[in-house]
């Protein structure tokens, strides 16, 4: 065994999003040139229980899911306990997959106690829009993160962040003690087919996410309501999460009078035809004024990219170099600057649209090769250096 690895969900396990996601991706990705891994995470998926063969990794991954049960979106199960102890003893060096969940804090404790090498990908659990948000709302919480959290992510080797803006949440909570390594999530082009111009009149905007505050789309659908022309049409897909915020999303597709049009939950092949049927994907995340924004990178903005799709995406997430690679537009979070975007891409014309379209692919085939932005972190997890300084692990105790 080469690395242990340890996460709460992994894909293909329905509703638990990009970071599911992103575990497949690198743990497939790090198989892929040899490495020797083995994966401890939990069987959950909200419609069965995963197998090991689900996961597809190949012979180079031994998969241990163990049992989730009761707090599902914390990975919880006491099977976790030997699984990782025993992973956290054997292995070299332990890569972990988020942070205050369930796995992933044992897993940090565990190797605190082994004195083992270890990174954490953070995977937008300190952006500064969420901290703030658990420190004001959820006190209980934020013992946890002080006492347990920081303290393992001080001795950790590096934590891995996907953009600046996630690496600037990290420093202001460790302050001195973070050691950063930002490399961004990776896709596989070579499993997305790019598609052409949709055509057709107007143009058709896809959202994919859960629909809840952080992600903003219901402040973006109001400013779509104000913007858009009789042909343009908007397609959401995402399980509804917050009560009160989903019943106010359910409004908004209802003022909409059949111009939205909610899919809820999509498998991913059903994802790839959504993106191939739309001219754009948007991503609102921290749109609304009261939103806690943890988005750190956000998985559906590459694979859209990977389909040949322009971005619509707020300003302060990973994509803020969009415009400049002629791959999409960036608005401000404001309500304001929302409208002006549309305004603008509305008006795209059908050759500047294929170009942008080729400009994403483009962007992700010599840009996101999880390959080799699996290497990067690899070479960080072995031992290499960050910005000229050592990632070595502090030796002090913690418990």
């Amino acid at each position: 065994m080469d690395v242990g690895i340890v996460a709460t969900h992994i894909s293909p396990a329905k509703g638990y999003g990009g970071v599911a996601v992103t575990t497949r991706v690198l743990t497939k990705a790090w198989a892929e040139v040899g490495h020797q891994i083995r994966l401890v995470v939990s069987d959950e998926s909200i419609d069965r229980r995963l197998k090991p063969e689900d996961l597809e990794l190949g012979d180079n991954v031994e998969v241990d899911l163990y049992r989730c049960y009761w707090f599902r979106r914390w990975g919880f199960g006491f099977g976790a306990i030997p699984a990782i102890l025993k992973l956290c003893s054997k292995a070299p060096v332990v890569y972990i997959h988020g942070i205050a969940t369930w796995p992933c804090t044992l897993a940090a404790i565990f190797c605190v106690i082994f004195r083992k090498r270890f990174m954490v990908a953070a995977h937008g659990g300190l952006m500064p829009e969420h901290v703030k948000l658990i420190r004001e709302r959820k006190p209980h919480k934020w013992p946890f993160y002080k006492l347990l959290t920081f303290p393992t992510l001080r001795r950790a080797i590096a934590v891995h962040c996907t953009s600046e803006t996630e690496a600037e949440g990290v420093r202001e909570v460790l302050r001195h003690d973070a050691r950063i390594l930002i490399v961004p999530n990776g896709i596989d082009s070579r499993e997305v087919v790019p598609a052409g111009n949709p055509g057709g009149e107007g143009i058709t905007i896809c959202f994919l996410g859960h629909i809840q505050q952080e992600k903003g789309i219901n402040a973006f659908i109001r400013a779509w309501l104000k913007t858009r022309r009789l042909a343009d049409r908007l397609v959401v897909a995402g399980r509804g999460v917050d009560g009160a915020y989903f019943e106010e999303f359910q409004s908004l597709v209802e003022q909409a009078k059949g111009a939205i049009s909610y899919r809820g939950y999509v498998s991913h092949e059903e994802v790839m035809d959504l993106l191939a049927n739309s001219h754009f994907l948007v991503l609102p995340s921290g749109l609304e004024e009261t939103g806690g924004m943890r988005e750190n990178f956000g998985n559906v903005v590459a694979e859209a990219m990977a389909v040949g799709r322009p971005v619509l995406v707020a300003r302060g997430l990973a994509w803020d170099d969009v415009e400049s690679i002629g791959a999409g537009f960036i608005f401000d979070r404001t309500d304001a600057s929302a409208c002006n975007v549309l305004t603008i891409a509305q008006s795209l014309s059908g050759s500047d649209w294929d170009h942008m379209s080729r400009n994403a692919r483009n962007y992700v085939e010599e840009h996101l090769n999880p390959v080799n932005l699996g290497n990067q972190v690899w070479q960080v997890l072995m031992g290499s250096e960050i910005g000229g300084v050592s990632a070595k692990p502090r030796q002090e105790a913690i418990l």
